[in-house]
């Protein structure tokens, strides 16, 4: 049965094992059957919680567009679009959660097939991996995220728009009559105002009304609760107004977060590459400009089209690239003992 791992074939040495071809096969079942169980299990876990992890990612989006006075809902165009959306972060949320027990099943069905000191080198750098990759999502959340979102929010409303009101030409050509002159000026001590408070009053009565400012929003108390209407600040509008789809977000969102997650790989590249020779550390230190110029535009793939966010995303790139530089050298001055965990062997020719 598919949950029942076969056992290896002994093997005259203990450190190695020697397995059949229908042997790993059967393993790789195994295995496969149980990261598919934990994934499933973890996706089951995170259906709830999963309402929670969206407001966390709608909030930098939600501060920009308020920032810029444009709505900030986000639209579905279609019957299914949101509960594709939910679905598709309760899946994204599942696999984060399970991914320490599927790499786990991963690697315990691929070491068996390398060598003692490779399995030492991938141990070492497997948990700085997921670390270095948790901590450019982090990075782009704290950091990135909301400037870029606020820069191209801002870049929407940065566009003029056209004056609205009409020429004496305009009004000829479309058959609009002159506006009419008002004949009373308003006396403003008798123009009932409406009271203007930071957080909502816990206490208004109903049929009062307030400007809630923190929300930008105008509300009023009925007998079934309070309604609101989203207020614009006069001049803040744009050519165009920004309002999302909420799946086009999402998928903007999880772009962003592998795209920085990979690029802080760099540091283990650089020991990868030096590591196993491919490319000695001489060389990258002397085309080190090069080197540079190319994560320059790596950055620019990754990151989002807005300036500050190629800027953001290229400074930690470089500096981790410098830190692999100095880590690969580090381990290429270690004893041969301590580089990748084998201790240097003496083979009679």
């Amino acid at each position: 049965m598919f949950w029942k791992q076969r056992k290896p074939a002994a093997s005259a040495d203990p450190t190695e094992v020697t397995m059949s071809l229908g042997e790993h096969l059967e393993e790789l079942r195994w295995r496969l059957a149980r990261a598919l169980i934990a994934l499933v299990l973890s996706c089951l876990i995170c259906i709830w919680p999963a309402k929670y992890l969206l407001q966390l990612i709608a909030r930098p989006a939600m501060l920009a567009l308020q920032r810029h006075s444009q709505p900030t809902d986000f639209l579905s165009t279609s019957p299914v679009e949101t509960l594709l959306m939910y679905i598709k972060v309760v899946v994204t949320a599942g696999v984060v959660l399970a991914a320490p027990y599927i790499l786990y099943q991963l690697w315990a069905f691929v070491a068996s097939g390398l060598y003692a000191h490779e399995r030492r080198f991938v141990t070492r750098l497997l948990p700085w991996s997921i670390g270095l990759f948790f901590a450019g999502v982090a990075f782009m959340y704290v950091f990135v995220l909301a400037v870029s979102l606020n820069f191209l929010v801002g870049f929407n409303t940065w566009l003029p728009l056209p004056h609205p009101v009409p020429t004496t030409y305009e009004r000829w050509i479309l058959g609009e009559p002159a506006p009419g002159v008002p004949t009373t000026q308003p006396v403003w001590d008798e123009v009932a105002t409406l009271p203007i408070f930071l957080a909502d009053p816990p206490d208004a009565p109903v049929g009062k009304s307030w400007i809630n400012v923190a929300e930008r929003r105008w509300k009023v108390r009925t007998p079934d609760g309070v309604l609101s209407r989203q207020l614009d600040k006069d001049g803040a509008r744009g050519l165009v107004a920004t309002h999302w789809k909420i799946g086009d977000y999402l998928s903007f969102f999880l772009i962003m977060m592998i795209g920085f997650g990979v690029a802080f790989q760099t540091p283990l590249v650089v020991l990868f590459l030096v590591g196993s020779g491919i490319v000695p550390i001489e060389t990258l230190r002397k085309y080190r400009k090069i080197v540079i110029l190319i994560i320059v535009i790596l950055a620019g793939i990754l990151a989002p089209p807005d300036f500050f966010s190629h800027v953001l995303l290229s400074i930690p790139m470089v500096g981790l690239f410098e830190l692999g530089l100095l880590l690969a050298a580090r381990n290429a001055a270690a004893p041969p003992a301590d580089r990748d965990g084998r201790p240097e062997s003496h083979e009679a020719s």
